[in-house]
């Protein structure tokens, strides 16, 4: 893949960005076969220039799980974007009707906000995950609604489930789907990271903690979730607890 045939597929790839993929429409807006669209990417992911997050298929999952794999551009991809296209001010009309000079838009104006937050937490975990575990993959789980666990890393030792919230509003969508696959063996530990200052426990091995203090300590954490025995991960989210409560005495009596 040439300098100019990257860019072109990297223009209309951004525009996928947390969405299933459609290797079929994507390879229209390339002008190629849906296969060469698919080896296209499985190239890019290759190289890390993004980040492929598979569906995963276990024997308990459903019917009417989503199969469609899903992208995040990685940013060593947003820097071989021309500068023009990236400064770009989209519209979605030039998503749906774009111009001659320029086939398709770059996320960065039109996808959704959740979409650019989803993208920017998953791009953080994979790659501290890469630096803990070059070896490990990546992949979602989820069916047609709402309900999903963004990001689950395949570790060698167990699957570990991820989601993310902007705002500290906890809903069946984000915290009971995540502990009912945890229960059901489909990941083995999880973490829901999410604003705020206090960890607390949905399972056994299921976190919600501050995204921050994951983010800063993550070898830590996951360690201690991989770990035989609970007891390193309950002294954590203790110690962190007391630690922080402190601090809230403190500045309130301050």
């Amino acid at each position: 893949m040439n300098g100019e045939s990257l860019r072109e597929t990297l223009t209309v790839i951004a525009t996928w960005q947390g969405i299933p993929l459609n290797f079929t429409k994507i390879g229209k807006e390339l002008h190629i076969s849906s296969a060469a669209a698919k080896v296209r990417v499985q190239h890019l992911a290759e190289a890390r220039i993004l980040w492929l997050l598979r569906s995963l298929e276990t024997p308990s999952a459903g019917k009417k799980m989503r199969k469609s794999a899903k992208l995040y551009l990685t940013g060593s991809a947003r820097s071989l974007l021309p500068p023009s296209l990236i400064n770009r001010k989209t519209t979605p009309r030039d998503v749906a009707q774009p111009s001659a000079g320029c086939r398709m838009a770059v996320p960065r104006d039109v996808a959704p906000p959740d979409i650019r937050f989803r993208g920017r937490m998953i791009r953080t975990v994979c790659s501290l995950e890469t630096a803990r575990n070059p070896r490990s993959t990546y992949w979602y789980y989820g069916g047609y609604g709402k309900t999903h666990v963004e990001l689950i890393a395949q570790t060698a030792l167990k699957r570990i489930g991820f989601v993310f919230l902007q705002d500290c509003r906890f809903n069946r969508w984000c915290w009971s789907y995540c502990k009912r696959i945890y229960l059901k063996g489909i990941i083995q530990g999880g973490f829901v990271l999410y604003p705020g200052r206090r960890i607390f426990f949905a399972a056994e091995r299921l976190v919600t903690l501050p995204s921050d203090e994951f983010f800063k300590h993550y070898r830590r954490w996951l360690n201690a979730c991989l770990g035989s025995s609970r007891k390193l991960l309950l002294r954590m989210v203790r110690d962190y607890n007391s630690a922080h409560a402190a601090i809230f005495l403190d500045r309130k009596r301050a």
